[in-house]
């Protein structure tokens, strides 16, 4: 019985829920509440910047016109570092690619080895050729481990004695080294 209640409870949700309508009233008042929720976030989010320009600007303003000089400086400078920094990952990047390329690797692998200098950057790149390289002769290997396919087995199931009288002495040497019940149930 408890089964029962179960399969009816099921039965029942899964209705409830194929059968969930809304007015045109509930639809909009979803709508507005979603609405107001991203407004509500993206005015928080610009208000943190305003205050953090606000903060910005009272800092300055207690400068005098020296350290205003130099502190507006020191921003350019870390502005153009983090350019440049930007501009040297692009450049390792694109080299790291067509290293990848040349050796054969994956391009998509060039965001695990590429590095803001070049050094850690060969060396990223040594060290995944190196264990690419590996894993694959592992795989190989695994796979050429199992058994051989024999060359040539003779056909058992189409086998007949006329077949088996009309096979050339290789074609018989064959057979019986290779099944030599089979050799044998012919040849007796």
């Amino acid at each position: 019985m408890t089964d029962e209640n179960k399969n009816l409870e099921t039965d029942n949700q899964e209705q409830e829920q194929e059968t969930k309508t809304y007015t045109q009233e509930e639809l909009d008042a979803l709508l507005q509440a979603e609405t107001d929720r991203r407004v509500t976030a993206a005015l928080q989010k610009q208000a943190k910047k305003n205050e953090a320009k606000l903060k910005e600007a009272e800092k300055l303003a207690k400068m005098s016109a020296t350290e205003q000089y130099e502190y507006q400086l020191q921003q350019r400078e870390a502005a153009i570092e983090e350019k440049e920094r930007e501009l040297a990952l692009a450049e390792n990047k694109a080299e790291a690619s067509k290293i990848l390329a040349e050796k054969g690797l994956d391009i998509s692998l060039v965001d695990f080895v590429v590095a803001e200098d070049a050094e850690t950057m060969n060396n990223n790149i040594k060290l995944l050729d190196a264990s690419f390289k590996k894993s694959v002769k592992a795989e190989v290997e695994r796979r050429l481990a199992g058994s051989t396919p024999k060359k040539g087995l003779p056909r058992e199931q189409t086998i007949t004695k006329a077949d088996f009288l009309k096979m050339s002495y290789s074609e018989l040497m064959e057979l019986k080294q290779n099944n030599p019940e089979l050799y044998k149930s012919f040849t007796e």
